[in-house]
């Protein structure tokens, strides 16, 4: 019975639904009129009105396709009809967004057309969540909200960004110009978030922070596509500057207009940091790569200077100085400030670079200085200012001394940022000691043929080959005092200590073997003349209290004025005990000069001084290290002495 009764249901449900549909005809003859005149209301940008109308189509058209309540040709053919009101929603819905793009203006010029936008896009809203648990009808939800902040959206990076940089060999300056303008964009849209465009908008829609984070994700994307150009090192230093002091200053992000809308915290770093490790990292080796070069150029310039036939330039003093370590300093130094306006970390790299860099250049200066020394040797008159420009050196590394705290502090030892590095004043003054004892060694290359003469029986009869010497030293040392401190002292130390070398050096190895006591007395004599004469030397060079080559000198002589040899063991003692880097080697050297010591008192000498070996004192300076014995006499070669 009911199977019989189910067509009869039917006809009866389509009966009422064609009867609610004439029942609406009315209004759905109205249609087309209504969408043409709210086509009209939009051109006029009476939007208010406008969704008005659209709402109303809507409304007819969701109640009759509710009444039909099932598909087929009926619902198609109402979907088909009521079409334009889609076309018309998405109309309405672009007009809307278009002034998003340029909400700002149009907040200055007719916030009320943009009120209303607004107002219409609360509703479509609202009307969203209400159809968010039912099956929504056609075009829903539209999420007008969403779209209209894309829009504003894309507004703000446009404008932010109307300036790009399509050249890719960009240069410093047109970069800081557009940092400038970035600047300036940046801040005007977000005071006019805050200022104008606020008041239009719900507090809920929140529009400052918004604004805010859309201008931060412009322009982390458009830093991004700097970073990725093969920029120079002026060109990432300034955009390094700007991402990390001027974007979070109070000139920008953190001014006080803002403060209370803009949380840097929540908009993140403009830079992710994997990309801001590299890119630092970037920085630091351009950093290494600029001062390698420069120094390097520097360098060359300065040891083709040393070949001049002009001597170098004087400080106010008189001192020959040298420019070259203060302008690598110099430049060494602003890169360390120009970090450090960038925060600690970068700060910290680059002065690992710059210490680095510094003790290479020191390696290389020292380089050049034996290739310097070389050249000197091979033509002693060339170059025409050698001494000049060791003078300079000196003198440079001397004042380069009290700079060096600034690249390495005692501060940064235990920096959890600094790395294990060279000494920078170990280096230099491995430096300036390179460049002392190649001023030294001209001195004794100038001595040593003087020093030819001692030993000799000339020598023993009253040459004046001694007072040659203090001569020449006194004249010598006019240079050493064109050194400053502490580098002048130290070349009059290690002159005296020259004199005291070549003089022990000449005894044992001249030629002289005493022939009788007479002889023995005459070459004590001669030298406690000659330990005088250069005593009133060192005097006049500052060396009054000489503890090495004056008691060296009189103690050698207590061994060649002591008349009885059998008594050598003990003078020898005493000699061990003054200057116990003395070997057996020397010893018996220098007692070949008596001629009178036989094979037995110098075994007694050595076994005495094997077995009174003494271990140098820590703050003793050798001296005997530096003197060369002469070479072992073959067993089957006699010394005349021998003979007698």
């Amino acid at each position: 019975m009911i199977i019989n009764l189910k067509p009869l249901r039917h006809l009866v449900m389509e009966h009422v639904q064609l009867t609610m549909v004439l029942k609406s005809l009315p209004y759905i003859y109205s249609v087309p009129e209504l969408l043409s005149q709210t086509h009209h209301l939009i051109d006029k940008q009476r939007l208010l009105e406008a969704h008005i109308n659209l709402r109303d189509l809507e409304n007819l058209r969701d109640d009759v396709l509710c009444r039909l309540q099932s598909g087929g040709d009926a619902v198609e053919l109402v979907q088909q009809f009521f079409s334009g009101v889609q076309d018309l929603s998405e109309e309405l819905g672009r007009t809307i967004f278009s002034m998003a793009s340029s909400a700002s203006s149009l907040a200055s010029s007719d916030p009320t057309l943009l009120v209303s936008a607004i107002r219409i896009i609360e509703r479509e809203e609202y009307l969203d969540t209400e159809t968010f648990h039912r099956s929504p009808p056609p075009g829903r939800p539209k999420c007008w909200r969403e779209s209209f902040f894309r829009a504003l959206e894309k507004g703000v990076s446009e404008r932010l960004l109307e300036s790009g940089l399509d050249n890719p060999n960009v240069s410093p300056w047109s970069l800081e110009r557009h940092f400038q303008g970035l600047q300036d964009r940046l801040l005007g849209e977000l005071q006019a978030a805050s200022s104008i465009l606020a008041p239009c908008f719900p507090p809920h829609y929140e529009l400052s922070r918004n604004v805010a984070i859309m201008c931060h994700r412009a322009l982390s994307h458009h830093l991004r596509d700097i970073l990725s150009q093969d920029l120079a090192h002026p060109c990432l230093y300034s955009v390094l500057r700007w991402v990390m002091t001027v974007y979070s200053s109070k000139d920008l992000m953190v001014l006080p207009d803002l403060s209370s809308e803009v949380d840097l915290l929540e908009l993140g770093p403009l830079i992710p940091l994997e990309m801001m490790e590299e890119q630092l990292n970037r920085f630091t080796r351009s950093v290494r790569v600029c001062l390698s070069q420069w120094m390097e150029k520097a360098l060359e310039a300065e040891y083709t200077d040393w070949f001049r036939d002009q001597e170098p330039e004087r400080d106010q003093d008189g001192f020959y100085v040298s420019s070259l370590q203060q302008l690598i300093m110099q430049m060494l130094s602003e890169n360390v400030q120009l970090a450090a306006g960038l925060g600690l970390t970068l700060e910290s790299r680059v002065r690992n670079v710059a210490i680095h860099e510094m003790d290479n250049c020191l390696l290389w200066l020292r380089e050049a200085l034996v290739k310097y020394g070389i050249e000197h040797m091979k033509n002693r008159t060339a170059p025409a200012y050698y001494i000049p420009y060791l003078l300079a050196t000196i003198n440079g590394c001397a004042a380069l001394s009290s700079s060096l705290s600034y690249l390495q502090p005692e501060s940064q030892v235990d920096s959890p940022f600094r790395k294990a590095g060279p000494c920078l004043q170990i280096s230099l003054d491995k430096t300036q000691k390179k460049a002392c004892h190649l001023l030294l060694e001209e001195l004794q290359t100038e001595l040593q043929p003087l020093y030819l003469q001692i030993p000799s029986r000339l020598w023993l009869l009253g040459s004046d080959t001694i007072h040659t010497i203090r001569d020449k030293v006194e004249e010598f040392s006019q240079n050493l005092f064109k050194a400053r401190a502490p580098a002048c002292q130290f070349l009059l130390v290690q002159t005296e200590r020259i004199l005291a070398i070549e003089y022990v050096k000449a005894l044992i190895h001249g030629k002289l073997v005493c022939k009788n006591p007479g002889e023995r007395l005459l070459l004590a004599e001669r030298m406690s003349g000659d330990a005088e004469v250069l005593s009133a030397t060192l005097g006049r060079l500052g060396l009054g209290d000489s503890s090495l080559c004056i008691p060296l000198i009189l103690a050698l002589q207590e061994m060649f004025a002591l008349k009885d040899p059998s008594m050598l063991s003990l003078e020898v003692s005493g000699l061990m005990t003054a200057f116990p880097d003395i070997s057996d080697e020397h010893v018996i050297a220098l007692l070949e000069l008596r001629g009178d010591v036989s094979r037995d008192i110098r075994h007694g000498v050595t076994s005495m001084m094997q077995h009174q070996a003494l271990l140098l004192p820590q703050d003793y300076q050798p001296i005997f290290i530096s003197i060369p014995v002469p070479a072992h006499t073959p067993p089957f070669c006699l010394h005349p002495s021998s003979c007698a």
